[in-house]
């Protein structure tokens, strides 16, 4: 947004005059965006009152719901699997944990039947497919590989 704004005032500065061109088309922006996405952790526990910061987080990159409990065998299983691979992709993705005990209204919102269950979400809204169970690794990784 701001980019589009640099370019619209410059090219107005341009039409009306051509001299503040220049000072106007300053590479100001792209440091916001950096730093806005330098802010954004790999690894979230997602909570009652960071729930809408995590939703605005996927506006620059996706988060994965990672619908989970303590006491799940599978979560558990699924769990080292997805430390590795958040870690091996250098946070192209949030991994964001959804405890279903703490946060009952994200698991009914999103409608969740099963866990573990991974949504995709991409600009506020689930996009994609989810995952629901634990199949192994492969099939993990290759979800993972279609955010």
């Amino acid at each position: 947004m701001y980019r589009k704004l640099a370019v619209v005032t410059a090219a107005v500065a341009m039409l009306l005059g051509g001299t503040a061109a220049s000072a106007v088309a300053a590479p100001a922006a792209p440091v916001a965006e950096v730093s806005a996405t330098a802010t954004i952790p790999n690894v979230v526990d997602v909570t009652p009152a960071n729930t809408a910061q995590v939703m605005q987080w996927s506006y620059t990159k996706p988060v994965v719901l990672d619908f989970t409990a303590t006491w799940c065998y599978w979560c558990q299983k699924q769990k080292p699997y997805l430390q590795q691979y958040n870690t091996a992709d250098n946070g192209a993705w949030v991994w964001a944990k959804v405890d279903v005990d703490r946060n009952r209204d994200l698991y009914n919102k999103y409608r969740v039947r099963g866990i573990p269950a991974l949504l995709n979400i991409q600009n506020g809204q689930e996009a994609g497919s989810r995952m629901v169970g634990f199949d192994g690794p492969t099939s993990l990784r290759n979800w993972l590989n279609n955010l």
